[in-house]
């Protein structure tokens, strides 16, 4: 007779049978398998030292890069969803020659935590796709190597036998 702990009741736990045929869920596909990039970007706070932790990613069908939030240091909730950097590049296409806050980024994100444009804006400078405004770390704009640094992240895209 098995012996119970603490008085408490004796916990059955059901059986989960392994048969495929009862599965009700699919098991999720990872197209993000092929990560070319990580990174780890200082929060744009001068009260802090902490940094944020991205990924760039090649989505395997699309064949296209994807950025995400992997972790931060020092609390903060954010958004681990895969963004496509063409849908990044075009918010920053229109931020030419003028200063942006980080809330211009909140079109690429689906839903998620109030930290999720600060974080991003901080791995957007470490990928020297942005600066810091003169007079303000909360103000951005295009990195003067901008255009390059596109052009070298598109590097890390290689071709499919589709693309060629």
């Amino acid at each position: 007779m098995p012996r119970k702990l603490n008085n408490k009741e004796d916990v059955v736990q059901p059986t989960v049978s392994e048969s495929p045929e009862l599965a009700t869920e699919e098991t999720p596909v990872n197209h993000f398998a092929n990560v070319v990039l990580n990174g780890k970007a200082k929060k744009l706070s001068r009260k802090t030292e902490n940094r944020v932790f991205y990924e760039l990613s090649v989505h395997d069908d699309l064949n296209t890069l994807h950025i995400r939030l992997a972790s931060n240091e020092g609390g903060g909730l954010h958004s681990k969803e895969w963004i496509a950097l063409d849908d990044i590049f075009v918010v920053l296409d229109a931020q030419k020659n003028k200063l942006f806050k980080s809330t211009v980024l909140k079109s690429v994100f689906k839903g998620g935590s109030a930290n999720d444009v600060g974080f991003l804006a901080a791995c957007l400078r470490d990928m020297a796709l942005t600066s810091p405004a003169e007079n303000s770390v909360f103000l951005h704009l295009l990195a003067p190597e901008y255009e390059q640094r596109c052009k070298e992240l598109g590097s890390l895209v290689k071709p499919t036998e589709k693309s060629k």
